[in-house]
């Protein structure tokens, strides 16, 4: 199974509170939480699903933000997810991923923050950039990995949330 899906409200509100310096009350998370709009293609073969910010903001040139999305993604065991910033904000205002490409392993999903998709965008630009809630700003794209002959298996399964891979 393939699929992108809404994470709980709790767990949304838990991360959306935890964004620093957000003063935000529980009545507009859940307002938030309502207007998620779940990654969709934009045309018919486009490789990327839109992911959209769930609320509005201003990046300021050499600011990052790092959007809780309300998302996560259900992919197969051999498949990693690829999160990119769309273009005409790359092109028109410099903005980026703070790592330039977000994996997404197909176990996240199973995290204990419920493989919940944050996205960290810089803006490398001269201007700030504003966003709507509903705005496109990135774009996630599944792909297939394969392992070399000689792969050693590994049991271990994630448990944790990012960078969890290593500990």
């Amino acid at each position: 199974m393939i699929a992108i899906h809404k994470i709980s409200l709790a767990q949304y509100q838990k991360d959306r509170l935890a964004m620093p310096g957000v003063q935000v009350t529980a009545s507009q998370i859940e307002e938030e939480y309502a207007g998620i709009v779940i990654p969709r293609r934009g045309t018919l073969v486009s490789a990327g699903y839109d992911f959209h910010t769930p609320f509005d903001f201003a990046l300021e040139p050499g600011q990052v933000l790092v959007v809780p999305t309300g998302l996560r993604a259900v992919m197969e065991d051999d498949m990693w997810l690829g999160i990119y910033i769309r273009s005409s904000l790359g092109f028109k205002y410099g903005v980026r991923l703070v790592n330039s490409v977000a994996v997404i392993d197909a176990d996240y999903a199973w995290a204990d923050n419920e493989g919940h998709l944050k996205i960290g965008i810089y803006n490398g630009g001269d201007a700030a950039v504003k966003l709507k809630a509903g705005d496109a700003f990135a774009q996630g794209i599944f792909q297939k990995y394969f392992r070399t002959d000689d792969d050693e298996p590994v049991n271990r399964r994630r448990t944790g949330g990012f960078g969890s891979t290593n500990r």
